[in-house]
């Protein structure tokens, strides 16, 4: 019946409490229950961001129940609050109503006139805050994915503005290595050759960096194609090479990453949303290394990623880092929307938006700790 609703409810009477909890708990999404004033204080804390709804006796030990809620609402003024009680008088009254109570059923408690309170009083507010909560999201999405446009559009001038004077110095320098060539044998053409290998292998950077530049600038297309995932991730490592150099050591299938590495040295192809699905892996990675600096030093920091076939026919990708795990306090809410625990999230793009991607293409993900670190396992 209510069954997008987390409600809190709090009664010291065991009696009426395991009563009440018992015809109450099938009909919500889940029942929160505390024995006292206090208990109720401090589950609602901790539960906060998903308690629609806070049902409660009056007369408990340690902290009343107005006392509880007038403490609540300075947390959280717009939670929709119901009471029980045996008291009819006027100071009563005028206190619940200081305090925003919503509605009040007397005791002894009839189930059928509380779920009808609910319904007529409380279920309109609900319904209003999380649909506020849905266009909030949607309006976030729009938001993100316009900032993500602009980023593409500014990457792809930059990407054109570098690969012209790249493109002649390329050129220029390959003649020139063929100039080294004809030179007779002496200590300085050895020099010159070494010099010239370190230069070369610089361009291939660049060009790489450049490539990979142009690949997320450009459209995102909705249409699925044939893509190698090994190259995607590749893409990503690169776009994010620059914070990772200064944070961490990769590793990509047990190889250290460098930006020379070749995005076809191994094939794992799938059918999926090529630049959708990088953005999944750039956010990840930007995670990953927002954490890992927070731990140790640059010797001792890892993210190991690994990519596989399974018997199933699906692929197997694990981001695997070691600096310390995901916390218990977010750990079951990190794919929620508006759960970020920083100001920032790579290219805008937050883990909520990554997961929807994930289930677009078909593919699931899911968060656990392991070896001291964070594992984020995703199946496509």
């Amino acid at each position: 019946m209510f069954k997008n609703i987390t409600a809190l409810y709090a009664e010291d009477e065991e009696v009426i409490r395991e009563a009440i909890s018992s015809l109450l708990g099938p009909l919500f999404k889940n029942l929160i229950i505390a024995e006292d004033g206090a208990k109720g204080l401090e589950l609602f804390k901790e539960h906060q961001d998903n308690i629609d709804l806070i049902i409660t006796d009056i007369n408990m030990p340690k902290l009343n129940g107005l006392d509880m809620l007038d403490k609540i609402k300075d947390l959280s003024p717009f939670v929709p609050m119901l009471i029980t009680t045996a008291h009819n008088d006027a100071n009563f009254l005028h206190r619940a109503i200081d305090v925003g109570v919503t509605g009040y059923v007397n005791k002894p408690i009839d189930i059928r006139k509380l779920i009808e309170i609910i319904k007529k009083n409380i279920l309109p507010i609900v319904d209003k805050k999380q649909l506020e909560e849905k266009v909030k999201e949607q309006q976030e999405e729009k938001l993100q994915s316009a900032k993500f446009t602009a980023i593409g559009q500014l990457s792809a001038g930059i990407t054109h503005e570098i690969n012209t004077p790249l493109t002649y110095i390329k050129a220029t320098f390959e003649m020139m290595q063929y100039d080294i060539e004809d030179l007779e044998d002496s200590p300085i053409k050895v020099n010159m050759e070494k010099d010239a290998k370190v230069i070369l292998d610089g361009i291939h950077r660049m060009e790489n960096i450049i490539s990979s530049m142009k690949e997320i600038a450009s459209s995102s297309k909705a249409e699925k194609e044939e893509v190698n995932l090994y190259g995607t991730i590749l893409v990503s490592l690169t776009m994010t090479h620059n914070k990772c150099k200064h944070i961490s050591q990769v590793y990509l299938n047990g190889r250290q990453f460098t930006t020379l590495l070749d995005k076809d040295d191994e094939v794992f192809m799938v059918n999926v949303q090529k630049q959708r699905i990088e953005q999944v892996w750039i956010v990840i990675i930007n995670n990953a290394m927002d954490e890992l600096m927070k731990n140790g030093v640059f010797l001792d920091r890892r993210l190991d990623i690994t990519i596989e076939n399974t018997d199933d026919n699906k692929i197997i990708l694990k981001f695997k880092d070691n600096a310390g795990g995901i916390s218990n306090e977010i750990k079951d809410h990190l794919f929620e929307a508006f759960k970020s625990t920083k100001e920032s999230s790579g290219m805008g793009v937050g883990l909520n938006v990554a997961q929807k991607i994930i289930y677009e293409n078909d593919g699931t993900i899911r968060a656990y700790n392991e070896d001291n670190g964070a594992v984020f396992e995703i199946i496509i």
